[in-house]
C-alpha cells in the first residue's frame, strides 16, 4: 500500500476498515458507546497551513484542507463514530456544531503526528496534558485498553505527514 496523507479523508476511511477489521478492537470495545455516545471528535489544532505548498497538494486534498481546516486558526475536526465495537464513520467534519459526539480530544498537529507514529500512546498523552479531553474521563479510563488499541491501529497505516511531503 502507498502512504496515506495525513490528515486527509483516505486515511481516515483506510483507519475506519482498519479499526473494522480488528478482532482485538471489537472485543475489548464491544460495549463503548453502548447506552452512551461514544463519537469521538479528533480536533487538531496549529495546523501549519502556512507552511504548505497548496499547488503542489492533490487537487482533493487541497479541496478538503480549504473546507475542513479554518484557514485563521489552522484548526480542523474529524469524527470517528464508535459504537460496540464498530466504527460507524471516520470522516471530516467542518465544526463541532455539524454533530452530536460524546468525546472530543483535542491536540496540536504535531501532537496528533506524534500519535499516528506511535511515539505516544492516547491515555499517556491525556495524563501528560498533551491532550486535552473534553467528556466522560472515567468512560475512557474503564476503556482504556480500547483505546490503546485505536491508537495501536493508528500507527498500522503508513502515513505521510502533509506538512512533511508538500
Amino acid at each position: 500500500m502507498t502512504d496515506l496523507l495525513f490528515p486527509s479523508q483516505a486515511w481516515f476511511t483506510e483507519y475506519r476498515e482498519r479499526i473494522n477489521a480488528d478482532d482485538e478492537y471489537a472485543e475489548m470495545a464491544s460495549d463503548w458507546g453502548v447506552g452512551f455516545n461514544g463519537d469521538l471528535v479528533f480536533e487538531m489544532t496549529d495546523m501549519p497551513l502556512d507552511e504548505l505548498d497548496y499547488d503542489a497538494l492533490p487537487e482533493e486534498l487541497r479541496a478538503e484542507l480549504e473546507e475542513y481546516v479554518d484557514e485563521e486558526t489552522g484548526t480542523g475536526y474529524a469524527l470517528l463514530g464508535l459504537e460496540g465495537g464498530t466504527c460507524t464513520s471516520a470522516e471530516f467534519i467542518a465544526s463541532l456544531e455539524d454533530v452530536e459526539y460524546g468525546f472530543v480530544m483535542s491536540a496540536t498537529f504535531d501532537v496528533w503526528k506524534d500519535l499516528v507514529s506511535g511515539n505516544i500512546g492516547a491515555i499517556d498523552g491525556m495524563m501528560s496534558g498533551q491532550f486535552e479531553l473534553e467528556g466522560d474521563m472515567q468512560k475512557i479510563l474503564q476503556h482504556s485498553g480500547s483505546a490503546a488499541r485505536l491508537t495501536e491501529i493508528s500507527t498500522q497505516l503508513d502515513a505521510t505527514f502533509v506538512d512533511e511531503a508538500f
